[in-house]
């Protein structure tokens, strides 16, 4: 009994040291769960939203997306938009493009899943940022990476990445950069080459997500020198190990592009800066949209799903908003030099941010837009660092606790934060809330942006297939009318404007007036020729006139342009059809097949074709795998 007695008496100091010795652990797996239902219900009001903006290109129009499975191999050797028409694309992004595949495999045409998938990762982003910065930051108490998590987790900016599921690019590549980031801190400190090797396939990994992320190669130095107490000449070559997987992607990326690329001027309605009349109006434009994200980042309100021409325009030299970015910057590169070697975290802070933007800045050479929300997600995370740093700072200057060498996070910081997250996080929900579908998001963002050009004619759009689900006709017909006057807006912004052509030559054409809809057709084609789906709308007008030859070689036309445009061959199917050539017809629509395996019509009239060959067995073989696709979709 006295033994028994001993051993217990002796158990309970060592249980209790466990208990001490593992409760930053607890903490640090407490305030990641903490993290994690903070990020995933904030988004929570986006599961059941429909396709937006790109998305139907990413995914719901895409053939290669809705080939599932089979089609993966087909995305690993080509660009990022092959599947969706003939596009200018110079990108590989093959990650998100499997996953949608995968996804439209498991649940074909089921946006739920896409946006559960993307609130599932961006909240498991948020948690593996918190594990990177604890360890970015040891000499620091537990709540400066937790606050700096939850900031970036609530940050309104980040509203467009999370509910625009096309915006899984965004998310995956900050996913596996922060995987990336804390095998490399491990590596570092421990020298074991495991943690390198899994920190240059995360690298890799994060660049076929998204490209951005080339701007953090010297984010990799930085965390080198600030972590390791090695020579300098060691920190240098650890860190130029991440350059491995940036050269492997550049020489994939080129190998494929070299093959699938296409070159085309970037139009004004996408980046106006395209255009720019001379470097002094794009070098004042540009720094003055710098300063716009800086600004947009304190105050994330309102917030626009496209900020194109002409919401925003050129500005000079002397314009105010120039000046003042300019200062802006110059006072941040300032506080860099002066306290770079302090090895500080608002110097990281403002050094992650810098690098992270630059890619955007549409100074050196233009992009894809000139100002976007989604271009603020990987540098806004610089943005939350440093601000947490200075409010800390603010609140208390370098306060330590008693009983460690801990930088403890004031009281005041910590309020302030609270009712930073709680005002961040309304405007999240809120806005989230407003990417429910075409027609809610751009009713809300064209009253906020009235002078966008895109705006006008995406708005047109929205109300345009809001008329096609009325069953009255008459009301139809009235908002069909809307339509058009949102497409004529969009032209008074930007007279050259095809697309606007192109729409209204469509909503004129289901309105009646033929004549109107082959006028708009034709100034469409005018401004751009090389553009499939209008080749091929111009020529159901002459099909239904009976000109089958003028059809025929319109949409012959569009599928020259487009080989991969589905319509297109469905169209030249029904024409070869319309003319007796029918094994030309089984042909054109086995194509259509190809690029849209659901297309249900292309199914019919296979059947109905070999019918009129009086091939009765294909006739069957075909209206089965009809009654098969109908019961498909159904589900």
């Amino acid at each position: 009994m006295g033994n028994t007695h001993k051993i217990k008496h002796k158990k309970t100091p060592n249980n209790s040291a466990v208990t001490i010795e593992n409760k930053p652990r607890i903490m640090e797996k407490w305030f990641s769960i903490i993290l994690f239902a903070f990020a995933f219900l904030l988004y929570s009001n986006t599961l059941n939203h429909g396709y937006v903006l790109d998305d139907f290109g990413a995914l719901k129009d895409n053939w290669i997306i809705k080939s599932g499975l089979e089609g993966i191999p087909t995305i690993l050797k080509t660009t990022y938009r092959f599947g969706v028409g003939h596009l200018t694309d110079g990108l590989y992004r093959p990650l998100p493009l499997i996953m949608y595949a995968i996804e439209w495999h498991i649940s074909p045409e089921n946006p739920s899943l896409n946006h559960f998938i993307n609130v599932l990762f961006y909240a498991l982003s948020c948690v593996l940022l918190f594990y990177f910065l604890k360890r970015l930051m040891p000499p620091y108490s537990i709540l400066f990476p937790f606050f700096i998590s939850l900031l970036f987790a609530a940050h309104p900016i980040h509203t467009e990445v999370v509910a625009n599921i096309k915006s899984r690019d965004e998310i995956m590549s900050f996913f596996f950069l922060m995987i990336s980031f804390i095998t490399f801190i491990h590596f570092i400190k421990k020298e074991n080459w495991i943690y390198l090797g899994i920190s240059l396939v995360a690298y890799f990994l994060s660049f076929i997500s998204k490209e951005g992320v080339i701007t953090m190669i010297p984010i990799y130095f930085l965390i080198a020198w600030y972590i390791s107490k090695k020579t300098f000449k060691k920190q240098i070559i650890y860190a130029s190990l991440m350059l491995i997987p940036a050269f492997l992607y550049i020489y994939i990326r080129h190998r494929i592009i070299s093959i699938h690329g296409i070159e085309a001027p970037t139009s004004v309605v996408d980046n106006f800066l395209a255009v720019s009349p001379n470097f002094a109006s794009q070098f004042a434009t540009a720094i003055s949209l710098l300063g716009k994200y800086i600004l947009i980042l304190f105050i994330p309100y309102p917030l626009i799903s496209d900020y194109g021409y002409q919401h925003l325009n050129f500005v000079a030299l002397s314009d105010f908003s120039f000046i003042i970015s300019l200062l802006i910057y110059i006072s941040l590169a300032i506080i860099v030099l002066k306290n770079f070697n302090k090895k500080s975290l608002l110097v990281f802070g403002i050094l992650f941010f810098l690098f992270g933007i630059s890619l955007y800045s549409n100074i050196i050479f233009t992009i894809g837009a000139a100002f976007a929300e989604r271009f603020l997600f990987l540098p806004s995370l610089g943005f939350c660092i440093a601000i947490v740093i200075i409010i800390a700072q603010i609140s208390s200057q370098k306060t330590k606790s008693k009983d460690s060498e801990k930088r403890i996070f004031p009281s005041f910081a910590k309020y302030s934060m609270i009712l930073i997250l709680f005002i961040f996080s309304i405007i999240t929900v809120n806005r989230a809330a407003e990417w429910k579908d075409q027609y809610t998001l751009f009713g809300t963002d064209v009253k906020k942006a009235p002078k966008s050009a895109h705006l006008r004619l995406w708005w047109g759009l929205a109300v345009r297939d809001k008329a096609l689900e009325l069953e009255d006709l008459n009301q139809q017909n009235i908002m069909m009318k809307q339509a058009i006057e949102q497409f004529d807006a969009g032209l008074k912004i930007h007279p050259s404007y095809p697309d606007c052509y192109e729409q209204l030559g469509l909503a004129w054409f289901r309105l009646g007036d033929k004549e109107k809809a082959l006028y708009n057709y034709e100034q469409a084609l005018l401004l751009n020729p090389n553009k499939a789906v209008t080749h091929s709308n111009l020529g159901i007008l002459y099909f239904e006139k009976g000109n089958y030859q003028k059809a025929f070689e319109l949409y012959q036309k569009s599928v020259e342009i487009d080989p991969r445009y589905a319509d297109g061959w469905f169209n030249l199917g029904s024409t070869y059809g319309a003319m007796g050539r029918f094994e030309e017809a089984i042909t054109a629509f086995q194509t259509c097949i190809v690029y849209d395996p659901q297309n249900l019509k292309a199914h019919e009239f296979m059947a109905l074709t070999y019918e009129n060959l009086n091939q009765m067995e294909n006739a069957n073989i075909w209206k089965e795998k009809t009654q098969i696709l109908k019961n498909k979709l159904k589900k």
